[in-house]
């Protein structure tokens, strides 16, 4: 990560982001100019960790994808990236288009920090594309090579 990295808390994330709770998977994030980390501990709260599943809570992988693409999308409205340089990306108008190459390699339980990164393939309006991958405890958990995203830019 770059020395200008941009650090954000939970707080911040909320503030910059349309996801909200019980939605929001992302507890920390530092953005730079071309890539991004991020991290979300399971709580073992979550609401859909109730039935998924029953006595034995194990972490969606739709949901890893789901926090991976909040980290992209938190790096199109906030990261000092140049791409960004000239206009914001507005938060309101940015939503998943689609995924490729897709893998899960681990359950994920309450008690893990799931630790995200996502890099830039390519920032052109109206799309967005990232390769993303997540690990916990240096163990690698779900890979994207492709999280792609629609978006327009602040009025």
């Amino acid at each position: 990560m770059d020395p200008d990295a941009l650090r954000l808390d939970a707080t911040a994330i909320a503030a910059a982001i349309p996801h909200d709770e019980p939605f929001l998977f992302l507890d920390s994030a530092t953005l730079g100019a071309e890539s991004a980390t991020g991290s979300y501990r399971i709580r073992g709260d979550e609401f859909f960790l109730r039935g998924h599943f029953r006595d034995n809570p194990v972490f969606p992988a739709s949901i890893m994808l789901e926090a991976l693409g909040q980290l992209a999308v938190l790096f199109l409205v906030a990261a000092p990236s140049p791409a960004l340089a000239e206009k914001k990306a507005d938060p309101a108008k940015i939503f998943f288009h689609s995924s490729d190459e897709v893998r899960c390699s681990r359950f994920c339980r309450p008690g893990d920090v799931l630790e995200m990164e996502i890099k830039v393939k390519r920032i052109r309006h109206p799309r967005g594309s990232f390769q993303g991958a997540i690990s916990v405890g240096g163990e690698r958990a779900t890979y994207a090579e492709g999280i792609n995203l629609m978006f327009d830019w602040q009025a």
